[in-house]
């Protein structure tokens, strides 16, 4: 059915090396929303994000993608759910190289044609980049959109965010944030970040959950929550990025 959701997430409970880290989750997400899980550091949202494509199991509950258990399929769940981690993965070699490891997924990418690859590049705004540039000798904010476009050729459903912007300055953090927010509305993607930085989410996710020491404690619109102590509560407030707009 259209309305069902895309994620659920059912009395879920994660534990590691003896320390509860998430208790009792319970929450939906549906197709094109774009949602932060907020929280300071020790809060657990890594460890949430990383259930959402099976890198981490709960403990305790169950956690369904598209209705079905989360473990039915996992090669079919990783390839439609891409994640873009906080320091991006970049395999030594030129950056034709870099792409053609989303065939891990997908063996039809190990043909991909170069303007096809191109195409990935052009969609994450690195068209002048030639294929056969060392991917090292790219900057920060240049490999984590190679990261990206990486991810793209997949074709994703849905891309986790893992504080993609904390290394980068306010400004490329901005531009990054800019295009992920284009690409979700051109791709129709549905995108989940998670951040420490509510004033940079704010921007751009229409829905945030706050998450305090593995526990849910506010879910909604930053506008339903920001005359709540929610925010107060989960060690966020005082929280600020330089505002060049």
């Amino acid at each position: 059915m259209p309305n069902d959701p895309l994620f659920q997430f059912i009395d879920v409970s994660y534990e590691a090396g003896g320390n509860k880290i998430l208790s009792r989750i319970n929450f939906a997400v549906h197709k094109g929303e774009f949602l932060a899980v907020l929280g300071a550091s020790g809060a657990g949202k890594s460890s949430l994000l990383r259930m959402f494509n099976s890198l981490t199991s709960p403990s305790q509950g169950q956690i369904n993608f598209r209705t079905q258990n989360i473990d039915s399929d996992i090669q079919c769940l990783r390839k439609n759910v891409g994640i873009l981690f906080q320091n991006p993965v970049v395999f030594s070699g030129n950056i034709r190289d870099n792409l053609l490891a989303a065939g891990r997924w997908d063996n039809n990418i190990a043909q991909t044609l170069d303007h096809e690859l191109t195409h990935a590049l052009e969609q994450v705004e690195m068209g002048n980049i030639e294929l056969t540039h060392n991917a090292k000798d790219l900057s920060g904010g240049e490999q984590q959109r190679l990261a990206l476009a990486r991810t793209l050729l997949n074709h994703p459903q849905v891309l986790l965010l893992d504080e993609p912007t904390s290394n980068l300055d306010p400004k490329l953090s901005r531009s990054i944030m800019d295009l992920v927010d284009k690409l979700r509305k051109t791709l129709k993607l549905t995108v989940i970040a998670v951040s420490h930085d509510h004033l940079l989410m704010r921007r751009y996710a229409g829905r945030v959950i706050v998450l305090s020491r593995g526990e849910i404690v506010g879910d909604g619109p930053f506008k339903a929550l920001d005359r709540s102590a929610v925010f107060e509560k989960a060690g966020l407030l005082g929280n600020e990025v330089n505002d060049e707009t």
